[in-house]
């Protein structure tokens, strides 16, 4: 009986098209992509087996009545079945770094390997004894199929990998290797084959197998190889979304890995000279260099990540040769440097590459991304550097893991309040001081606040720290006896996360009020560039929390560019001229410029308080300009809570 095989006709079609659209995207780089362009391959010749064991053929007969031509195809469309659901787990082992655990472990790579045995002995054997399958003469053109004894052994072949699969990604799904979408497009994968194998089985007329995987492939091409979230379409690598979710799986599976980030240097000077344009082109020719560098590399599963602002990574697992790859990446930087000329312009490129063994040498995610956004300011210009071999520079290692050092500070509450005092040039005296807070962790002392700071506003933890030092300010002016030190007045930072929080006004008055403190004991600084952001929020903000009583300096004015318009639509009491400012008074032409600014200024309304005072001479020239305050080296460094409190002590008894 011959069978109706339109259906295989149409899963050869997708396949083709399916196929086709890999190439075109450009999804075959990479094992994980591979495997599944290996998969559809193997499912494309799976199809054209069936018909050509079973379809009517007329076309090209006498071949296609030949019992052999029928059997020889029959036996492949037999083998293939079986590879089709191997080549599957090696697809799903590939895309979440399972598969080397499966072939290292001695029981369970021969879980995987002996039924593709036992399928090929049942083959070879049926072509002796017909046991499996065979086909007889009807007629004297036309072949019918018939099934042995022994085909419940190839069913019970195909069956047992069905559930090696299926056991397979539940666990990988348990370990967190697959996210949802991903884990029930792989899981669709069996009731369509199960179905579409039975209704075969069930009307072996009806060849609407391969129809079934054909459905299955363009479910997991759509859900699974997602070109959108999975490759970066300037460059034609992988996304920073495929390198995150590549990383995160050598962690849960106990694998380890060879991760390897080469940056490109000056990136935005390269892209205003390039243009957008012609800056896409180099990063696809960069991109295309770093594969044609690498390709010869044997038994090595690597794939290239694009993680934007001219930052590459390249990911490579298997049996890689750490000695080899190093090398390889100590020829290719001059190689990289001469190699482009784009639209006539040739380019001097500057790289800094480093290389680092996951999980050996780092030993989490969060380091590792943190690694690849700090590590090019400790690796000299256009040289390789192992991680495990880079100086351990305290900058780099606090930045490397400033989001830790920032979490177990809030935990075990490590940040620490100093106070620079503020010097009245009316009252000759100290009278205020800035609140500065500081951060000292056990191994690596003290951190700079230029560096915590940043960090924590980008990570959201800023609005505690924010909270402790309005709450810790508190509780020291509470603890402060004004009339032995003087100081009326302290002033306490808000950032802009603060600002933006719309019951930051009742918080501070739930904090004051705790302690019992006047409002007008604390003034709070705002820099000149964090009101540029919401403005509207931020003096909403600033007006509600004026309305407690609390007063507002502007911090660091003239640090940047200097709008008067804001200076008067914000409610500040005071204006604090950045150090900038002053080290910047070296001749005459300056000392006027500053003279005008303060005249301004002070015909605002404003009180001036003058940061970053280190010697005598200026110290007076301020005065005499009639600034209020004076703060900096000159008078005081910046000195913890119980040094403080002597130290204005001391000042009272002397003035």
């Amino acid at each position: 009986m011959y069978r109706v095989y339109y259906l295989d006709l149409a899963a050869i079609f997708v396949y083709i098209a399916l196929l086709a659209s890999l190439i075109f995207r450009r999804m075959y780089r990479g094992k994980e992509n591979r495997a599944f362009v290996h998969y559809v391959m193997i499912l494309l010749i799976l199809a054209v087996a069936d018909i050509f064991r079973a379809a009517p053929l007329t076309v090209i007969r006498p071949v296609s009545s030949s019992l052999s031509f029928r059997e020889f195809w029959c036996s492949a469309y037999n083998l293939l079945n079986v590879f089709g659901y191997a080549s599957y787990i090696y697809m799903v082992g590939k895309m979440t770094g399972t598969f080397r655990r499966i072939v290292r472990n001695r029981l369970t790579r021969i879980l995987y390997l002996l039924p593709i045995i036992a399928d090929l002995g049942l083959v070879i054997m049926n072509s002796f004894t017909h046991s499996v399958f065979y086909y007889t003469r009807v007629g004297e053109m036309d072949v019918e199929y018939h099934r042995g004894t022994m085909m419940w052994a190839v069913v019970a072949v195909g069956y047992y990998y069905v559930a090696f699969a299926f056991i397979h990604i539940i666990y990988c799904y348990y370990k967190k290797m697959l996210d949802k979408v991903k884990f029930a497009a792989l899981m669709v994968v069996f009731p369509l084959n199960i179905i579409s194998f039975n209704i075969q089985s069930l009307r072996p007329h009806l060849l609407v197998q391969m129809f079934g995987f054909a459905i299955s492939a363009l479910v997991l091409s759509f859900f699974v190889i997602s070109p959108e979230e999975y490759l970066d379409m300037e460059t034609g690598a992988k996304s920073y979304t495929a390198f995150r979710r590549s990383v995160r799986n050598v962690y849960a599976s106990n694998d380890d890995a060879f991760v390897m980030f080469g940056k490109l240097r000056n990136v935005a000077s390269i892209r205003t000279t390039l243009g957008s344009e012609m800056y896409s082109i180099l990063l696809r020719d960069i991109a295309d260099s770093f594969y044609s560098m690498f390709k010869v590399k044997t038994g090595e599963d690597m794939n290239l990540y694009y993680l934007k602002n001219g930052l590459f990574a390249y990911v490579i697992r298997g049996n890689y040769n750490v000695s080899v790859i190093e090398s390889t990446a100590q020829t290719m930087i001059p190689k990289l440097r001469d190699l482009f000329e784009v639209d006539g312009i040739r380019l001097k490129l500057d790289f800094a590459i480093c290389g680092v063994i996951v999980p050996n040498e780092i030993g989490n995610e969060r380091q590792l991304i943190k690694l690849s956004e700090t590590y090019h300011l400790a690796v000299p210009l256009n040289k390789y550097v192992r991680y495990s071999e880079m100086a351990p520079e305290k900058d780099f290692i606090v930045r490397n893991n400033i989001d830790r050092i920032i979490t177990e500070a809030i935990k075990n509450e490590k940040f620490e309040m100093y106070y620079q005092p503020i010097y009245s040039t009316k009252e000759g005296r100290f009278v205020s001081a800035e609140a500065l807070i500081r951060l000292k962790d056990d191994q690596l002392g003290f951190i700079s606040p230029g560096l915590f700071i940043p960090a924590a506003e980008k990570s959201g933890s800023i609005l505690q720290i924010g909270d402790f030092v309005i709450k810790d300010v508190c509780r020291f002016l509470s603890d402060m006896e004004e009339e032995n030190t003087g100081i009326r007045f302290v002033e306490v930072n808000l950032s802009v996360v603060q600002c933006m929080q719309a019951n930051m006004a009742s918080k501070i008055k739930e904090v004051l009020e705790e302690y019992s403190i006047s409002p007008n004991r604390i003034n709070f600084e705002i820099t000149e560039t964090a009101s540029d952001y919401f403005a509207e929020a931020v003096l909403r903000t600033m007006n509600d929390i004026s309305g407690n009583g609390n007063g507002f300096s502007l911090d660091d004015y003239g640090s940047g560019y200097s709008n008067l318009g804001r200076v008067m639509n914000f409610p500040y009491r005071i204006i604090k001229l950045d150090k900038s400012l002053v080290d910047s008074l070296t001749d005459q032409r300056s000392y006027e410029i500053m003279r005008q600014t303060i005249s301004l200024l002070k015909s605002l309304g404003a009180e001036i308080v003058v940061e970053g005072v280190e010697d005598r001479e200026k110290a007076e020239w301020f005065s005499e300009m009639g600034c209020e305050y004076i703060q900096g080296f000159y008078y005081a460094k910046p000195m913890p809570e119980a040094e403080f409190i002597e130290f204005c002590k001391r000042s009272m008894k002397a003035s």
